[in-house]
């Protein structure tokens, strides 16, 4: 994590730590953060004090004196990520260096706004509970399928969970678990989670299309997310890309992704004895054995997906398009669209299948905020001791994203 200028000692000692795998030795943290050795010492003694750096033992089995070996641990502070799905909920917790404790799925089982919050702090007091002797919920991440506002709370369009109507999702979540909350678009925080640990690792300019329910991108350019001015960039549902779109219907499920290829295949009367798929698996199941109107639909499905593709080309020219999501996954739409953006962008980009599936906004999420968490405790780090430590009930989000390959 990059600290200012005026980062204390103890500052910096916590940094480093905070972006270690394995315990460390006090020479080693001099080394490694350009420090005296007196210096490093009376660091740490002050990172104890606060409960931010626990010793573990002695280094055995080299030459010369034994070491103590330092780490953050997880007494530091756990933080959560929350994913809002149409689907499923998920939730994890982690330490504050970003090592998974616990990981959790439930399906969707609720709808609307205040039901599905009180559902996901529900299941993330569970988890929270489940662990043994954690330290405080300092942080967390939610990921929601909608545009999030400018005040950070007001979820706009989250169709897929019954709340077409604006809703806060912010308040009735923090009050229910009384810490810090940062909310983020889904496939935003997807396009996070593969440029932190998924196929966009090497990649500066890239895009995530997500394709579920419905249809929505995360935009990244050199290595910055895009969100717009009202934070709806990637709202690719709404391109005007047929004939018979509506203006009324922008950011609807109706535009493209599963709803519409079940409807569409419930509209068709050639399916024979067997009927139309009940699901989209099933209908990508029979278009690979070769039923003429499955294959119809998935062609179908992939041109609209290509043209949205190539609409994002012409705008960022990205590197790459990655495709994600319980219809965006499918090997036969990712093959196929690449093919079709070969034809339709001057610069065609490799697309992509999404190396997190449908981990990918959680991991997004949990990426954002272990660097939220970081920082405060860094900053606590750097006050005046007062005996307990709280995270900053204020956080903001990590900018660029970039600097989450740098940690």
């Amino acid at each position: 994590m990059q600290l200012s200028t005026g980062a204390s000692s103890a500052q910096r000692v916590l940094a480093h730590l905070l972006g270690q795998v394995k315990p460390v030795t006090r020479p080693e943290m001099a080394l490694a953060c350009e420090l005296s050795r007196p210096t490093v010492l009376a660091a740490v003694e002050r990172l104890e004090e606060l409960g931010l750096v626990a010793a573990l033992g002695q280094r055995s089995g080299l030459p010369g004196r034994s070491a103590t070996l330092y780490e953050v641990p997880v007494a530091a502070g756990v933080v959560a990520a929350v994913d809002i799905g149409g689907s499923n909920l998920r939730v994890a917790l982690t330490d504050a260096r970003g090592n998974l404790l616990v990981e959790s799925r439930d399906a969707t089982s609720v709808s609307g706004g205040p039901a599905i919050t009180a559902r996901a702090a529900e299941l993330l007091h569970k988890a929270y509970r489940d662990l043994l002797d954690p330290g405080p919920m300092g942080m967390v991440a939610v990921s929601v399928p909608g545009v999030v506002a400018a005040d950070g709370k007001t979820v706009h369009y989250a169709w897929n969970v019954g709340q077409p109507e604006p809703f806060d999702f912010h308040t009735p979540l923090a009050q229910a678990l009384e810490v810090p909350v940062l909310l983020d678009n889904n496939v935003n925080l997807a396009a996070i989670g593969e440029l932190w640990q998924g196929a966009a690792q090497d990649l500066d300019t890239f895009a995530v299309i997500a394709v579920g329910a419905g249809v929505g991108a995360g935009l990244v350019h050199n290595g910055d997310l895009l969100r717009g001015a009202h934070g709806a960039a990637g709202e690719v549902a709404s391109l005007p890309l047929s004939a018979h779109f509506r203006p009324q219907q922008a950011g609807s499920p109706d535009e493209a992704g599963g709803i519409m290829l079940l409807r569409a295949a419930q509209d068709r009367k050639d399916w024979g004895r067997q009927g139309p798929p009940a699901s989209v698996e099933e209908l990508y199941v029979r278009a690979a054995h070769g039923e003429a109107p499955a294959l119809a639909l998935v062609e179908e499905e992939s041109r609209r997906i290509a043209l949205i593709a190539a609409s994002i080309c012409a705008v960022i020219d990205p590197e790459a398009i990655i495709l994600t999501g319980g219809v965006g996954a499918n090997e036969t739409l990712v093959k196929r669209t690449g093919q079709l953006v070969a034809e339709l962008a001057p610069f065609p980009p490799e697309v992509l299948r999404s190396a997190l599936g449908d981990r990918a906004s959680l991991v997004g999420a949990i990426a954002v905020g272990i660097r939220a968490a970081q920082a405060g405790l860094i900053s606590l780090a750097g006050e005046a001791p007062s005996g307990s430590h709280v995270l900053s009930s204020t956080p903001t989000w990590p900018s660029p994203v970039r600097r989450l390959r740098q940690d």
